[in-house]
């Protein structure tokens, strides 16, 4: 048997017979495929549903769920449909299907889903189920869902202030997902709620031309909500825009995040999370007008460990510096991309535009011992300090530059130490004790502590390290030694990791001990040099007399 819906649907697509078709012809299939969409689809209006934004339709809808099948096409016309409590979805593989025109949801000829209850707009399952629910496949196609109640409270995000769009419904969601997964959200808009897309152990998500704008928080997933893409996505105006948390997988093709945050918000936190991966994105920071300076434009780790973030080929919109009503320093809208509080195997590659604006490209906070970020890109960017980096914790603060160049690729923020005996220092007989190289000529990394006499590595690695020792003029026979010493928190004596050099002087003359090892260090392992001599001496000082120099190989 002929399907005519298809029939109808190929004369769109192509010409009838060879002959191309009038544009009176197309309306006319066009319409035939509407009618015949309408007819094979539920629709609301037959539950009762009136979409005039007057009468209360929740009952109706409801009613429309409740009496279809699993894999059933659910059509709600244009119109505004109120909303005052959760709509329930306990089925599988139906799909939500309204109207809209282009980007903007909004007005005549769209369907507007108006909430004016508290809790979820739409609940697909529910917290009463202990395990994996089977209502997969919910799908929600060109609608606009957006809080309309009044209880509301007020957004922090400056941008949505002053737009006049800045709140949320209080203990609101726009579509929440309780252990199923396999939503689609296509061409969706969800607006003015505290969470808008919620996903607990929701797995393979897929939101596509998605708008996400003004909630308090705009996509939320936890606990193994995992397997998570989006294309096209844009958020904006929110207070955080994306929070993931607990879960594995997540991927961003071409989304748009633009002037969320807020001096107290972070627009994408990702905590105990692994494997999130952004391409070709745009992150626009708040408008300088604002005067608010947010703290980072992504978070990592801020409680527990996040591993492999990859930020790739994308753009940094981010305002310029903006001075300070009340006196002359200039502020960023925000102070810098990543903040690493713990987190490894971050990768920021290619990501360009205005990062010159930041006050620095990445932030390394908290105390943790993993933070380690790799950094790829041309660089055609400076900071004053012409550090890419600030450590603002006690943290690792590992950060691996990797500069493409005619000459290849260059290695930045390596290793190398130069350190030096400012003073004559007496060395008494008999007696091993630590170099005082209290003075520095290069650190690129600041990893050594003059206070204590010794070089503390930031990354692990193999390092060379080479000694040269200057003395006085040695009594005849003299022996002296030179030792590296390793981890070794004791301030003389100790037990060597290796003899750098160890000889007998003969003779009235200057001598020096000098000596160089490779070895292999783990992050956050410290070393020293000491030296012993059998009659007292004194080292003599000078960057060419007494040095200690470092590079990882």
């Amino acid at each position: 048997m002929a399907d005519q819906y298809t029939d109808h649907l190929k004369l769109n697509l192509s010409s009838l017979g060879g002959v191309s078709l009038t544009q009176r012809q197309l309306e006319e299939n066009f319409k035939k495929v509407d009618k015949e969409f309408n007819q094979r689809s539920v629709n609301a209006s037959w539950f009762g549903a009136a979409g005039d934004g007057v009468q209360d339709d929740t009952a109706a809808l409801q009613q429309m769920i409740d009496s279809t099948p699993d894999y059933c096409m659910l059509r709600i016309p244009s119109g505004r449909y109120k909303i005052t409590s959760t709509l329930h979805i306990r089925k599988q593989g139906i799909r939500f299907f309204g109207t809209h025109k282009g980007r903007y949801r909004q007005g005549k000829g769209v369907t507007s889903i108006e909430y004016y209850g508290t809790g979820p707009c739409f609940q697909i399952g529910d917290e009463s189920l202990p395990t994996f629910s089977g209502f997969q496949n919910v799908q929600f196609h060109d609608l606009s869902i957006r809080y309309e109640g009044a209880v509301r409270t007020a957004l922090n995000n400056p941008f949505s202030q002053a737009a006049k769009r800045g709140y949320y419904g209080k203990g609101t969601l726009g579509i929440q997902d309780w252990k199923g997964g396999g939503v689609v959200l296509d061409n969706v808009l969800i607006e003015h709620f505290e969470t808008g897309f919620w996903g607990y152990e929701s797995d393979v998500d897929f939101l596509e031309n998605a708008e996400i704008n003004y909630n308090k928080r705009g996509i939320h997933l936890e606990n193994r909500s995992s397997q998570f893409t989006t294309l096209g996505l844009l958020t904006m105006g929110n207070d955080t825009a994306l929070d993931l948390n607990s879960s594995n997988g997540a991927r961003f093709f071409a989304s748009q995040h633009i002037k969320d945050g807020s001096s107290s918000d972070i627009p994408i936190r990702i905590d105990d999370f692994m494997n999130a991966e952004f391409i070709g994105c745009w992150f626009e920071g708040l408008s300088l007008e604002h005067r608010v300076t947010v703290p980072s434009f992504i978070q990592i780790g801020a409680t527990k460990e996040t591993k492999n973030v990859a930020l790739r080929d994308s753009i940094l919109a981010i305002a310029d510096k903006f001075r300070d009503k009340n006196d002359d320093n200039y502020w960023s809208v925000c102070d810098y991309f990543v903040d690493v509080v713990i987190g490894k195997k971050i990768l920021v590659d290619e990501v360009g535009g205005y990062p010159r604006n930041l006050r620095h490209l990445v932030s390394f906070s908290g105390n943790s011992s993993t933070q380690q970020v790799t950094l790829r890109s041309h660089l055609d960017f400076n900071y004053m300090d012409n550090r890419y980096y600030k450590k603002n914790g006690t943290g690792q603060a590992l950060l691996l530059v990797e500069k493409y160049s005619n000459n290849g690729i260059e290695h930045l923020d390596e290793t190398f130490v130069k350190a030096y005996l400012g003073a004559r220092q007496n060395i008494p007989a008999g007696s091993w004790q630590k170099v005082n190289f209290n003075q520095i000529s290069y650190d690129e990394l600041t990893e050594f502590e003059a206070t204590g006499n010794r070089w503390r590595a930031k990354q692990a690695g193999k390092y060379r390290i080479q000694a040269y020792i200057s003395t006085d003029s040695q009594v005849d026979g003299n022996r002296t030694r030179l030792a590296l010493h390793v981890n070794d928190e004791q301030v003389t004596g100790g037990s060597a990791y290796a003899y750098l050099d160890d000889r007998v002087i003969g003779g009235l003359n200057y001598s020096a001990l000098s000596g160089s090892i490779e070895l292999k260090l783990e992050a956050d392992s410290f070393i020293d040099i000491r030296v012993l001599s059998q009659n007292k001496t004194d080292i003599l000082p000078g960057g060419g007399l007494t040095y200690l120099t470092i590079s990882r190989m």
